[in-house]
């Protein structure tokens, strides 16, 4: 990631957090950063696919899949100012590759993450377009399907 950690308000630290552990697959030292009963919303998920999600073995359950199918790194997180210390809104891009396929994955992705008094995320809306991901599921093979797909790639 780009960023620097100096003067970041704790819910921008759990943003950096959530990436920097998400991306390198350690997901249970992820889901020590939200709640036991925290919502993770995809305001613009596909058909098929969770559109929310309740409390933290749900996110493990939900995430295991996109660690599976995405080997990325976060870059270029950078934040819009709130008046609240336990709210962030940040933007950053994913780069790398859909496992499944060997493609190229790019996604610009903005996210809303509110925590309580402790910095732990209580909710996270994660804005992100799923056309980048399914582009990067979709194989060119003509013996194949089509598509790995998106759905069965983050669970549903």
């Amino acid at each position: 990631m780009t960023e620097t950690t100096e003067n970041r308000s704790p819910a921008q630290h759990a943003v950096a957090d959530h990436l920097r552990l998400l991306t390198t697959g350690r997901l249970d030292a992820w889901a020590e950063l939200y709640t036991a009963d925290a919502t993770f919303t995809f305001p613009f998920a596909p058909a098929g696919m969770a559109s929310e999600l309740h409390g933290r073995e749900a996110l493990i359950t939900h995430m295991r899949n996109f660690v599976a199918t995405f080997d990325v790194q976060a870059v270029n997180l950078r934040y819009i100012a709130t008046t609240s210390p336990q709210i962030a809104v940040a933007l950053w891009t994913l780069d790398g590759t859909a496992t499944p396929t060997g493609k190229h994955f790019h996604q610009d992705c903005f996210g809303i993450v509110q925590t309580d008094a402790d910095g732990l995320i209580t909710r996270y809306d994660d804005y992100w377009n799923p056309l980048a991901a399914v582009e990067a599921l979709t194989t060119s093979d003509p013996e194949a399907t089509g598509t790995v797909g998106v759905a069965g790639s983050f669970g549903s």
